[in-house]
């Protein structure tokens, strides 16, 4: 366990938690209780409740309302992007963690975070290793990438940890669930896109970032729990989220891409996207999911102007070397599986 020290030696960390009925799912407490009792000395936690129906905001104040590294921010609507960027307009730390509220921490988590960005100066987002809550030999996350068709791919997800993921190294992205961002990379690249609503906001935050010539790491060291698979609300809440995703992929690729592989993977990934519409409403009989994919289509045609403004002020002065760096760091895996991520439903 990493001995506590005087907050003067460590730079303030600002903690943002996003919470959407985090009491009714039974997360909220626990999650909450675990990071006001961490082991770092210099830190303030933001509660950011996007519009929760239940008793969360009451709760919270009643059980925590005296603590004050605490403090509550109520978003108007139930837009988790719009979240992220109301505790990021809060927070007064050199760095900012955000929290998903079925996270666990676990003693020495900062620390170890803190050291790798005073090693290296050019880490602007890092992740540590995210560990199943319910079984601690199953990783959750050791980093996140994507293949080429915009398909999100969880590094080690559901592997029995054997080691395998004991090195440092360099990510596509980091989970959005637990990651820490240096806040001058907010100056540098921006805030979260608030058009995004939900799904694929921290990947097209990392991606901004790599095409700047910044690094994202992953350090085996620095560990956390994770209750994934907790938040799964009704389903219709997961087809709103799912036509969010949806849409997020086609403007994250045309938002970020470099020109030759977005000509190559869009027209590809929208074929993809009518198959597995095809595929969810008269095969599986899912006819509001399969129905996502066209409104996500339709939703990029309507915006496309704007969408390729967002991609000439992202992509103008790009780093070179980072961009090169990026897409080595894609996931290679082969268009049939990336298939079968299409239309693979939880």
């Amino acid at each position: 366990m990493i001995k506590k020290l005087h907050s003067v030696r460590w730079p303030k960390v600002s903690i943002i938690i996003s919470n959407y009925n985090g009491l009714q799912l039974g997360l909220v407490i626990d999650s909450l209780t675990s990071v006001l009792n961490c082991d770092y000395p210099n830190y303030e936690v933001f509660l950011v409740d996007n519009a929760s129906t239940d008793k969360t905001v009451q709760v919270i104040r009643r059980k925590f309302g005296k603590n004050r590294r605490l403090k509550i921010i109520q978003n108007p609507v139930n837009m988790y992007s719009q979240g992220l960027n109301l505790g990021l307009d809060n927070s007064t730390g050199e760095y900012i963690t955000f929290f998903n509220n079925d996270i666990e921490y676990k003693s020495g988590y900062f620390q170890k975070i803190i050291k790798i960005f005073k090693k290296y100066p050019k880490a602007y987002l890092v992740q540590g290793k995210l560990v199943y809550y319910y079984d601690h030999k199953l990783i959750d996350s050791a980093g996140e990438s994507m293949d080429i068709y915009g398909n999100p791919v969880t590094i080690g997800a559901w592997e029995i940890d054997n080691g395998q993921f004991n090195n440092l190294s360099e990510i596509l992205s980091a989970a959005g669930s637990a990651s820490v961002v240096r806040k001058k990379a907010i100056g540098l690249v921006g805030k979260f896109d608030e058009d995004y609503g939900i799904g694929y906001e921290d990947m097209d935050f990392a991606l901004r970032l790599r095409l700047k010539g910044y690094k994202v790491f992953y350090t085996p060291d620095a560990v956390i729990y994770h209750k994934r698979g907790k938040t799964d609300l009704s389903p219709m809440v997961r087809i709103k989220v799912r036509w969010h995703f949806n849409k997020n992929r086609l403007a994250t690729m045309i938002k970020n891409y470099p020109t030759s592989l977005l000509v190559k993977t869009l027209p590809l990934t929208i074929i993809l996207y009518v198959v597995a519409a095809f595929w969810e409403i008269f095969i599986r009989r899912k006819v509001n999911l399969g129905l996502t994919r066209f409104t996500a289509i339709l939703w990029v045609i309507r915006n496309t102007p704007l969408l390729f403004r967002k991609r000439f002020n992202i992509r103008k002065n790009i780093n070179k070397t980072g961009e090169a760096k990026m897409l080595t760091l894609f996931s290679s895996r082969s268009l049939l599986k990336s298939f079968q991520s299409f239309v693979r439903t939880k």
